[in-house]
């Protein structure tokens, strides 16, 4: 390269953000894998344009001139994301690729590790949102190319990951290795960061919008997680009537998608001590993660697990149970996360008994499609009330399933915001 060349290029570097960048690169992923993705961003600053591949390969002719709105003259969103945990991958980037696929919009999605892709496909997008990345070269180099076409960016996250206060209340934190747990708060700032150069914020839950509001102080909307296409695809093909079921014996269901869920699973510890003693005929099933605190160990022979080993055997074992338990302590963590496990157990028809907080409070009608509880009391009374009662189990489950038809699918509500669907359609000006 020409060395005026390279002079003017380095003049181009934004020094401080990119060291801030490195730094946090390093922290995340070490020395070696962050030399390796420095490559990417070198790219920029030594002239080289973007192009889209023609064939897998990108060609001498393939470089876009033109923006994507004058294109094709319909919207396009690339969503650019951590997809490595399939459930956040479902509910956070599968739904939103179908709910634009079914407007007629283009929607595309890649890794933020896969540069290639994600960089591609903003060459022919109108909006780009971001799921869960980390401030890193890739996330800057993805900013910079959107700011260069004139695109709108959009962050989108399910949990106060960017708040180390709320985050660090999570008492599941207090069950895992203290290096995880360190590393877990101390990227905080990262997604922070990431967050702050954005236009604008899409939380899963008004809770974790309004932390986000107080935060960053800048345009916020609720994208809530729904039942989609996919999975009343496969409900239908899992799902039966709970009608005639053996009542000789009763099991009630929890589901932890990962191990830092042993406080939760705490909350109704001794309320499952006394229905378990009370109730010969009744079973607990684990379905994924959970360590069973001691005092549950005399009840072994009558605790079952299993692995989450898919999605279509997890529905299939949500649909043997009886009764689904959603224990959570009571604090600002929990008070962002979704009901998306209300959700799931209501299409199988299982009443749900959940602790009073965050999303919960705000889909379960008390009594009538889900049981809302507080204290030991509660669990037990609630407990007791289903075991003893087919007929109440059945009601609250036809109701919970009404619930979530009537109110919680594509089909059945605004799955966003009007004012945030205008910022999608607008086209590049």
């Amino acid at each position: 390269m020409n060395p005026v060349t390279l002079w003017h290029a380095l003049g181009r570097v934004r020094w401080r953000p990119a060291l801030a960048a490195v730094m946090a690169n390093i922290r995340l992923y070490g020395w070696i894998a962050t030399a390796r993705k420095i490559g990417l961003r070198a790219g920029r600053y030594l002239g080289r344009s973007y192009r889209i591949p023609t064939g897998g390969r990108g060609g001498e002719n393939s470089e876009i001139v033109s923006r994507a709105a004058d294109l094709f003259g319909r919207p396009a969103i690339t969503i650019v994301g951590a997809l490595d945990l399939p459930q956040c991958k479902k509910y956070r980037v599968s739904q939103k690729v179908e709910f634009f696929r079914s407007l007629g919009w283009n929607c595309y999605y890649s890794h933020y590790n896969d540069g290639y892709r994600a960089v591609s496909y903003l060459q022919y997008s109108t909006a780009v949102i971001f799921y869960r990345v980390p401030d890193c070269i890739e996330f800057n180099h993805y900013i910079d190319e959107a700011r260069r076409l004139g695109i709108r960016t959009f962050y989108d996250i399910d949990d106060p990951i960017f708040n180390q206060a709320v985050y660090s209340e999570n008492k599941n934190l207090e069950h895992i290795a203290s290096h995880e747990r360190a590393h877990l708060l101390g990227s905080a700032s990262v997604y922070r960061a990431a967050m702050e150069k954005v236009d604008a914020l899409i939380l899963s839950t008004t809770y974790l919008k309004q932390l986000a509001q107080e935060d960053f102080g800048r345009e916020t909307y609720v994208w809530g997680n729904l039942a989609d296409a996919a999975t009343l695809s496969i409900v239908q093909n899992v799902r039966r009537e709970h009608v005639g079921r053996d009542e000789t014996k009763i099991i009630i269901g929890y589901a932890s998608g990962s191990r830092a869920h042993d406080a939760d699973f705490g909350v109704a510890s001794d309320a499952l001590v006394n229905v378990l003693e009370r109730y010969p005929h009744v079973e607990l099933q684990i379905i994924g993660y959970a360590v069973m605190p001691p005092v549950l160990d005399r009840f072994k022979d009558r605790i079952n697990a299993r692995p989450f080993s898919g999605y279509a055997k997890y529905f299939a074992a949500l649909n043997q149970i009886d009764i689904n338990i959603v224990p959570l302590v009571n604090d600002r963590f929990n008070a962002c996360k979704s009901a998306i496990r209300y959700l799931e157990a209501s299409l199988c028809n299982v009443p749900t008994i959940a602790s009073s907080v965050g999303q919960f409070a705000e889909v379960i009608s008390n009594g009538q499609d889900g049981y809302l509880v507080s204290t030991q009391d509660d669990w037990i009374d609630a407990l007791s009330r289903l075991i003893e009662s087919c007929e109440r189990r059945l009601k609250l489950g036809a109701a919970a399933y009404e619930n979530v038809m009537e109110n919680h699918t594509f089909s059945s509500v605004d799955v966003i915001a009007p004012e945030l669907l205008e910022q999608f359609a607008i086209s590049n000006e």
